[in-house]
């Protein structure tokens, strides 16, 4: 929801060290789809972090901010930009725009509610003028938010604007992976050294990693029918291997690959349905006609899984309705939507029950609440 200027108000500061899962999602329907489906349990345990990119038909960003503002409804969430640019050029380059700290990327985050700017890197850009964009940040909202991609060229920005800041307690940094697949042991060891330069200057820094291992197409997983198969979720893998809660909080990009392929055309494509468990993606595929291919996988789905039309999870629900007949969704983006629905509130219920798990393990349990 977009803020009229009378209603723009100073952020007060999140507590952020109280949340243990942070996903990334990009501002494309399906992927909002599943975030806003979210029950306000679920939804309360995270803050996302939504990037945004061009809406469909417009020219500039205001609708993807609208958009990703109602996703995340009355709960604080992270604002960043795409590095795709293309077909909101203008806008785009005007947000990225340095002059006084960002202020026109600063302001245009301030209205739209609960929204935190994260810090702007641009290539080039000059290590004074992201400071200061850290430490106005700061002061209006209470949090600072950087965003690690390039791991050399970025690093000794988020250093020097976290050393400006009032108090480094105030930021919180993402080293984003992105895509791990095909090269886990390279981010690994990238990661590690990383956090050790970030942890060397602010020893009780947050830090989130983040990293998504889904695939661009699902075939190189399907068992020898091509109707069905399993691929190893290794996100929680590079956070174990990082050295696991103790070094970071865990972060994904919600089940979706790292790379938008929007402007490439849709080839032909199967009816496919995927359902998230804690450690492994599981697909139903059927070749053929689109609803009853649609109905005869989320029947597959519901007999291995037993979805409930009373589930908590919307993206089950869609599921279940499914199976008994009624699609809720013909075209791929709307199944999308389900596996990030079911996805994010696999993943929150995972670091909740750790977190219990690691309460108990201290001597906590329910009897001495």
């Amino acid at each position: 929801m977009k803020l009229l200027k009378e209603e723009i108000q100073i952020m007060a500061k999140l507590n952020l060290s109280t949340y243990t899962y942070f996903p990334a999602l990009r501002t494309r329907l399906a992927e909002l789809r599943g975030l806003k489906e979210l029950d306000g349990a679920r939804k309360a345990r995270i803050v996302p972090m939504l990037t945004l990119g061009q809406w469909r038909g417009s020219s500039e960003l205001n609708k993807a901010a609208e958009k990703a503002a109602e996703a995340a409804g009355d709960r604080p969430f992270f604002m960043d930009l795409s590095s795709d640019n293309r077909k909101v050029e203008v806008h785009w380059d005007q947000l990225r725009n340095s002059t006084d700290a960002f202020r026109a990327w600063r302001q245009f985050a301030a209205e739209y509610k609960n929204a935190i700017p994260v810090v702007q890197i641009p290539v080039g850009g000059r290590t004074r003028d992201i400071v200061q964009q850290a430490q106005e940040i700061e002061s209006a909202f209470g949090t600072v938010a950087f965003r690690i991609q390039d791991f050399a060229a970025q690093t000794p920005f988020v250093i020097s604007a976290i050393s400006a800041l009032d108090d480094p307690r105030n930021a919180i940094v993402f080293i984003d992976c992105q895509y791990i697949r095909e090269a886990m042991a390279a981010f690994v060891t990238a990661t590690i050294s990383t956090v050790n330069a970030l942890r060397s200057e602010f020893p009780a820094l947050l830090i989130v990693v983040l990293s998504t291992s889904f695939p661009s197409s699902t075939l190189p997983f399907a068992d020898s029918t091509k109707r069905r198969g399993v691929i190893p979720i290794l996100e929680r893998e590079l956070h174990a291997r990082v050295g696991g809660n103790p070094v970071a909080i865990y972060g994904d990009h919600g089940s979706v690959h790292a790379v938008v392929y929007d402007d490439v055309p849709m080839m032909r494509w199967s009816p496919r349905i995927d359902y998230p468990t804690y450690t492994d993606w599981h697909f139903e595929r059927r070749p053929g006609p689109i609803e009853p291919g649609y109905i005869e996988s989320a029947r597959a789905i519901q007999e291995e899984f037993d979805c409930s039309t009373t589930s908590t999870i919307w993206g089950e629900r869609m599921i279940a309705e499914a199976a008994a007949g009624s699609p809720y969704g013909k075209a791929p983006a709307s199944w999308i939507a389900v596996r990030v629905n079911i996805h994010l509130s696999r993943q929150i219920d995972y670091e909740e029950a750790s977190r219990q798990d690691n309460d108990n393990e201290n001597g906590f349990d329910d009897d001495s609440l």
